[in-house]
């Protein structure tokens, strides 16, 4: 699914309009529609979405699901009946393309908020994970971040070998 040499980081504070609209750093517009006007919105963890660029997101996700298909038609799924669907459950609702409006605004979705859990005039953190960016509820990031970074110098020396 990685795909592009352009990474994005950063992070940025930002808070959600009354009609749950927040502005996307305009670096990242570009990139995350490539040429569409949209990307895919996709829940991650409790208090995190995130955002994917829509080609690469439904590459990767026809490549999982011709390989699930696969394996269902062989019959290497048939005692695995409760993980499918629970795979399709999960991927029924799991993502949604969004239209990216001007001066780069998204609109965040009924099921999409409830999940993120942030309230109209609520902050947010627009953070870059390098092949897609996130939206996380401040506590949640904060939480994230203080659990992760003790490790940071370990992943990046197995990144860089």
């Amino acid at each position: 699914m990685i795909e592009s040499a352009d990474l994005f980081l950063g992070e940025w504070p930002r808070a959600i309009d009354d009609r749950f609209r927040l502005s996307l750093p305009p670096e990242w517009v570009e990139p995350l529609a490539g040429g569409s006007g949209s990307c895919t919105l996709a829940k991650e963890r409790p208090g995190c979405l995130s955002l994917w660029n829509t080609q690469q997101w439904q590459g990767w996700l026809e490549d999982g699901l011709e390989l699930v298909r696969s394996k269902i038609r062989s019959g290497r799924l048939d005692r695995r009946t409760e993980s499918v669907q629970l795979f399709g459950r999960l991927l029924s609702t799991r993502h949604r393309t969004m239209p990216i409006a001007g001066r780069g605004r998204i609109a965040i979705p009924d099921a999409f908020r409830e999940f993120l859990a942030v309230e109209p005039g609520g902050d947010v953190l627009v953070v870059g994970a390098a092949v897609c960016v996130e939206i996380w509820r401040p506590e949640s990031w904060s939480q994230h971040i203080g659990d992760q970074m003790p490790g940071f110098r370990q992943l990046f020396e197995q990144l860089t070998e």
